[in-house]
């Protein structure tokens, strides 16, 4: 076999490591030994209509492929476990993305949960209707429903198809006007414009507290 043929077979399928990276051009230069390679794409899940981007990083393994062998053609496989950078989990039951500033997104398709860990904020932008069912809400007989641990900003109207609780030992704080069509009590009694007061008398008279 001759220098230039166990060259190119040498050259074929290589690990290496990012050395570099261009994202405008979407290019990487892979360190493989001693050799750098020039500016080469990587591999990606989806490049037509449906796009998906998701750069490697300085420093991760990769799997070089070189079609003939021609370095210059080659393109760079993400990504391989190393010693630096190693699996960041190790439950089968887990598709887990963790994110260079510590977020965490993960499903447990054993026990049929999703999680999302964020060190800062998170924004949905929908031009359409968000609709959020919980098993609660289908049937009379389950149990759960969704909880919102934060202070609410709700600029818009607000519907309830619903009853509203409010925990006793709670308030409730209203600036504006509040308009009622139904029956309006307090402590049991009724408040609303339509109840009557015992024990009065017509004219200028003011009645007192309703007992």
């Amino acid at each position: 076999m001759n220098a230039e043929l166990a060259r190119l077979l040498q050259n074929l399928i290589r690990i290496g490591t990012v050395a570099e990276i261009d994202h405008a051009a979407a290019r990487i230069r892979v360190r493989t030994g001693d050799l750098l390679t020039d500016w080469i794409p990587w591999l990606v899940d989806r490049a037509g209509q449906t796009r998906t981007w998701n750069p490697p990083t300085t420093g991760e393994q990769v799997v070089l492929v070189s079609p003939g062998g021609e370095m210059r053609a080659a393109i760079a496989l993400p990504a391989v476990y190393a010693n630096a950078s190693p699996a960041p989990a190790n439950d089968p039951n887990l598709t887990h993305w963790l994110m260079p500033d510590g977020a965490v997104i993960e499903y447990d398709h054993e026990s049929h949960h999703l999680a999302a860990t964020l060190p800062g904020s998170a924004t949905l932008d929908a031009q359409g209707d968000v609709t959020v069912t919980t098993a609660a809400a289908l049937t009379a007989t389950a149990t759960g429903g969704a909880t919102i641990n934060a202070n609410v900003v709700i600029n818009g109207n607000v519907t309830l198809n619903g009853n509203l609780s409010q925990p006793s030992g709670k308030s409730a704080t209203i600036a504006g006007d509040v308009k009622f069509t139904g029956a309006v009590t307090s402590n049991g009694k009724n408040i609303s414009a339509s109840h009557t007061h015992d024990d009065v008398q017509r004219g200028n008279q003011t009645s007192g507290e309703v007992s």
